[in-house]
């Protein structure tokens, strides 16, 4: 009796390592990075440009309106319109598509959910540095078009220094000023 007890102990003891084994297996194969390839060269930033600031204050959309849809890896250039760099931006994500209209919520992003990379006079630019999808909402503001020439201006609401947007560069598109000839 001993022998059969001792059989199913170890045949129930193969199983469960087989099943850990593929559990594991599975779990490497989502988590691999070719699942996701976030790079600036699979994902090279879409310009949106359907959005115009109101009373100095710019929105992709309204919190119930048709939010941009924002998978893993993806970079938005937002034309902003407001005529100088902003001084504050709000990022919000949904897993709605139409944010809170069905009862959906919005939250604030946070870490790598939605990264400001760059932000200038023209343009903010948000990646999604994280393999989840979301839908995107971005409200920006209080661009001063009198102090955008003043040095160690405020950087996004998150308190991070948005730098990639030196004095020379922009941050997307051909508005870059072309290189002196020496």
């Amino acid at each position: 009796m001993r022998s059969q007890k001792a059989g199913r102990g170890a045949a129930r003891r193969a199983g469960w390592a087989a099943c850990a084994v593929g559990a594991a297996a599975a779990l490497a194969a989502g988590c691999a990075p070719s699942r996701c390839d976030r790079s600036e060269s699979a994902n090279p930033p879409v310009e949106f440009t359907e959005a115009t600031p109101a009373g100095g204050i710019y929105e992709t959309s309204a919190p119930d309106g048709e939010l941009l849809y924002f998978p893993g890896g993806m970079r938005y250039a937002l034309k902003h319109g407001l005529g100088a760099r902003p001084r504050w931006w709000q990022v919000y994500l949904s897993f709605e598509s139409d944010g809170t209209r069905r009862g959906g919520t919005l939250a604030h992003a946070a870490g790598n959910q939605a990264e400001v990379t760059c932000a200038d006079d023209q343009h903010l630019i948000v990646m999604n540095d994280s393999c989840s999808e979301y839908w995107l909402r971005v409200v920006a503001g209080g661009a001063d078009v009198a102090d955008e020439g003043a040095s160690g201006a405020d950087g996004g609401a998150d308190g991070a220094d948005e730098g990639a947007a030196s004095a020379a560069g922009k941050c997307y598109g051909d508005d870059d000023p072309a290189p002196a000839d020496p």
